[in-house]
């Protein structure tokens, strides 16, 4: 006997997670976390420096800035202007509101 198996596609599995609000909101932390990392790593990137010479100029270790740029969503605002300081950039935060859900 053999048995048929239907494949499912990715876009299908993660459209149907979605429709759960809890699964959704933690997918969108997440990716938030990701694009912060990211924005850590293209800063610096665009400073011309590696992560010793922004420790340098920050004033702390290379492993300090190693997890800043690892775990960058624990980072307190102080510390994200330091840094960005270091690569010669500003912090600038921006909150817009969200539309009402009824």
């Amino acid at each position: 006997m053999t048995t048929k198996v239907k494949g499912v596609s990715f876009a299908d599995v993660k459209a149907k997670a979605f429709r759960n609000p809890e699964v959704l909101e933690a997918y969108l932390a997440e990716q938030r976390k990701d694009e912060l990392k990211a924005l850590l790593a293209q800063l610096r990137k665009a400073a011309g420096i590696n992560s010793s010479q922004v420790a340098a100029k920050m004033g702390v270790t290379p492993a300090t800035v190693s997890k800043l740029e690892n775990r960058a969503d624990r980072a307190s605002l102080e510390t994200l202007e330091r840094y960005a300081a270091a690569c010669g950039a500003s912090l600038q935060i921006s909150i817009q509101q969200s539309p009402i859900n009824v």
